[in-house]
């Protein structure tokens, strides 16, 4: 559906709500997928929200509350009784349905669970025991599995008996004791006799992965491997569940989600949630120990250079030199940015390439040296004519003053703390990473405010320092 589609969907259900119209509501909501009234529901308000979720029946609600983000689904959920909850979660498979019941407080969520099906509600209860970041939390118990010594035709009996909602690419195969012995394609078993036994046809080959193991390392064995579905065992090779492709689209939408979030100085948690108060108590820890950063520096490296260049160059070189500071902070945080971006986008696709620190250094050593020297006399060029038209000014204030000399001093200055700055900032942003993840922490942590930062400090010590160095080397800048 497109834009205009979707906004002309959301037009005409607010119209329906507004004026009430029941019996069309529900009409148009079931002619629509769950995926687009999904996105309408995100942004109608609490009321218009119930009235629509009461319109729905319990199949068709399950399958817009699986798809609104959580933020929303958390506030749904609220305001349902219930009865309304047991009769959704009834229509779910176990996997979506555990993802509902988990945003339930501990006294809804247990009375959602006593009324159910006790077969559905310890299978709910098993998949909410695991992390919902592992094999576990994202895979469903729902599947067709056979043994060594059935046939093709118990195989396709098992099939025609299971849900006809449910999907299945293949049939698992066990051994003793549910150990997962291997797959049978489902189009094999319609292309081999029904006598054929599954020993016969059993494949091998299709990678597994431990309940244990992180949906981050689950999506790049999908893409890598080309898989649309993989089974999930214990640490003794008992088959558990299976992952399919689906479960790892939305894994691979909120890996990346959470690292650009981490980047940018907050976390995943701020999307679970509509309140302000909450969403600024996760983004003030990154921005205060920025500002605190910026702050520390200013009171650090300011007073003191300033008062160093003042008594021995004058108050209008301390002046023009503060100009410049801005442009070469941005340009190293940038290029830091920049880098660290790359590495840790290649850390979490588990790339072996991003995974060699000297191949990288290498690669990422030459990309800074050409742009640190392409920004760096760029910047000193365009120093020397800014310094150049403040002549006049200069020489009326310090008639002294040697401008040619400073406009030189001060573009070469410029240029080569520019360079130094990217390349600083370009090593912060390479090692940092590595680092973090070797410590454990998640290698997006070091981007963003605490490149930009430590960048600022080591920015604001060349550019001052070097400054000073060659004002004084080349002395006679002023009299």
């Amino acid at each position: 559906m497109s834009e205009k589609e979707r906004k002309q969907l959301l037009e005409q259900i607010e119209g329906l709500i507004e004026s009430q119209d029941s019996e069309t509501l529900k009409e148009l909501l079931s002619e629509s997928r769950s995926s687009d009234v999904a996105e309408v529901v995100e942004v109608l308000d609490e009321v218009a929200r119930q009235i629509l979720f009461d319109v729905l029946d319990p199949k068709e609600a399950g399958e817009v509350l699986e798809k609104i983000d959580e933020a929303t689904r958390s506030e749904v959920v609220d305001d349902m009784t219930s009865d309304e909850l047991i009769e959704i979660v009834e229509t779910l498979p176990p996997d979506e349905a555990a993802d509902v019941v988990g945003e339930l407080d501990e006294q809804q969520a247990e009375e959602v669970l006593e009324q159910i099906d006790k077969e559905e509600s310890d299978q709910i209860e098993k998949l909410m025991s695991y992390d919902e970041d592992t094999a576990g939390g994202i895979m469903t118990s729902v599947l067709v599995k056979v043994r060594l010594e059935d046939t093709i035709s118990d195989a396709l009996e098992q099939i025609r008996n299971a849900d006809p909602d449910d999907e299945f690419f293949h049939v698992f195969v066990v051994g003793k004791n549910d150990i997962l012995r291997g797959t049978v394609k489902v189009h094999t078993l319609l292309r081999r006799a029904p006598s054929t036994k599954i020993v016969d046809v059993l494949d091998e080959e299709l990678p597994t992965v431990e309940v244990s193991a992180d949906q981050e390392h689950i999506a790049n064995t999908f893409r890598k491997n080309d898989l649309i579905v993989m089974p999930v065992v214990d640490s003794n090779g008992i088959l558990l569940g299976r992952i399919t492709v689906d479960d790892v689209v939305d894994v691979m939408e909120e890996e990346a989600e959470e690292d650009v979030l981490v980047m940018a100085g907050t976390r995943p948690e701020e999307l679970d949630t509509h309140r302000a108060l909450k969403a600024a108590s996760i983004r003030l820890p990154w921005l205060l120990t920025c500002m605190l950063g910026a702050l520390l520096s200013a009171i650090i490296f300011y007073p003191p250079f300033e008062k160093l260049f003042q008594d021995s160059f004058g108050v209008n070189v301390w002046h023009y030199i503060i100009y410049f500071i801005p442009a070469i902070a941005a340009m190293g945080g940038n290029s830091g940015m920049q880098t660290s971006t790359v590495v840790v986008r290649g850390l979490a696709t588990g790339d072996l390439a991003a995974l060699k620190l000297a191949q990288v250094f290498w690669r990422e050593a030459r990309v800074a040296f050409i742009v640190a020297l392409a920004c760096a006399i760029i910047a000193g060029i365009v120093a020397v004519g800014f310094l150049t038209m403040q002549s006049d000014d200069l020489i009326a204030s310090s008639p002294k003053m040697d401008v040619e000399k400073l406009a030189m001093v001060l573009g070469v200055s410029v240029g080569i703390s520019m360079f130094f700055a990217i390349l600083l900032s370009t090593l912060l942003g390479l090692f940092l990473p590595y680092i973090f993840r070797r410590v454990g922490v998640d290698p997006a942590v070091s981007s963003g405010p605490l490149v930009t930062t430590a960048n600022d400090i080591v920015s604001f010590v060349t550019y001052f320092s070097l400054t000073f160095f060659l004002l004084k080397l080349y002395s006679g800048v002023s009299g």
